[in-house]
């Protein structure tokens, strides 16, 4: 599987996204909002978040970007709102390479299980380098 960057917004990913999509001649991609989903706690998001974007990608020359709004108790600062997405199908595999990655660093989400996911979680290593780690059943081509 690829790794993908994840372009993070503070709460524009939406404007984002649709000017991306035009820019790359592309119709604009499915939305998937904070809303509907509970949060790490497993309760709903707070009304204010119910509209941010969780998750939303484009394929752009045979890349897949993908997109979300920060938490607004945790905004990014712009120009260091990149993190690298790892999927993988592996569980073992992805738990190893978090454990790693994790080593004097700094785990911002444990790896657990999501509604979109068995296993994920995020880490940002030694270096800096936010890492998104996702188990993702299918190691389907991305075209």
């Amino acid at each position: 599987m690829p790794i993908n960057p994840y372009l993070v917004f503070n709460g524009n990913t939406r404007e984002a996204i649709t000017f991306y999509a035009h820019v790359f001649g592309q119709e604009l991609p499915d939305i998937m909002e904070f809303g509907p989903g509970p949060g790490p706690d497993g309760q709903p998001y707070p009304e204010e978040m119910q509209s941010l974007v969780l998750h939303a990608e484009l394929i752009v020359h045979g890349t897949r970007l993908m997109f979300s709004d920060a938490m607004p108790h945790d905004p990014v600062t712009i120009g260091q709102n990149v993190t690298l997405a790892l999927h993988l199908s592996d569980v073992d595999l992805l738990q190893k390479t978090f454990d790693q990655l994790a080593k004097d660093g700094n785990v911002i989400m444990p790896i657990q299980k999501t509604f979109w996911s068995e296993a994920y979680g995020i880490v940002e290593d030694s270096f800096g380098v936010q890492w998104q780690l996702n188990h993702e059943v299918s190691e389907v081509p991305i075209t």
